[in-house]
């Protein structure tokens, strides 16, 4: 008797969750003086609509390296992330602190589970 596939593709929402990680390296002493401005920033974003996680945290190792993890309900609430002025303005502001390196991605997120925790 042939089994009949099953299409094990998880159910999918018109545009799903978005999840962006990255990092900013400030130079030498820049960390603790942009630090103040991160954790207001991470405030103002937080209450965005479709801003569902927004976290900007130091490296234990480096005290100037930052640590970006954010999780946005779809690609729609991101993009209007990108054009608020609050955002534009924080991007304006980063350029007063010496940085050495940057990156941030985003991944579309069809899969999650809880690991540990809950």
């Amino acid at each position: 008797m042939q089994s009949a596939a099953v299409d094990v593709t998880p159910a999918r929402e018109e545009e799903g969750m978005i999840l962006v990680m990255g990092y900013m390296k400030f130079a030498a002493g820049e960390g603790s003086k942009v630090a103040p401005l991160l954790a207001d920033h991470a405030k103002v974003v937080a209450a965005e609509d479709g801003c569902e996680f927004y976290s900007f945290a130091f490296d234990a190792a480096d005290p100037d390296l930052v640590r970006i993890a954010e999780r946005w309900s779809d690609a729609k609430a991101l993009a209007a992330h990108g054009q608020a002025p609050h955002q534009k303005a924080f991007g304006r502001t980063l350029r007063d602190f010496k940085m050495e390196g940057i990156k941030v991605d985003a991944w579309e997120g069809d899969y999650s589970r809880n690991l540990i925790g809950g």
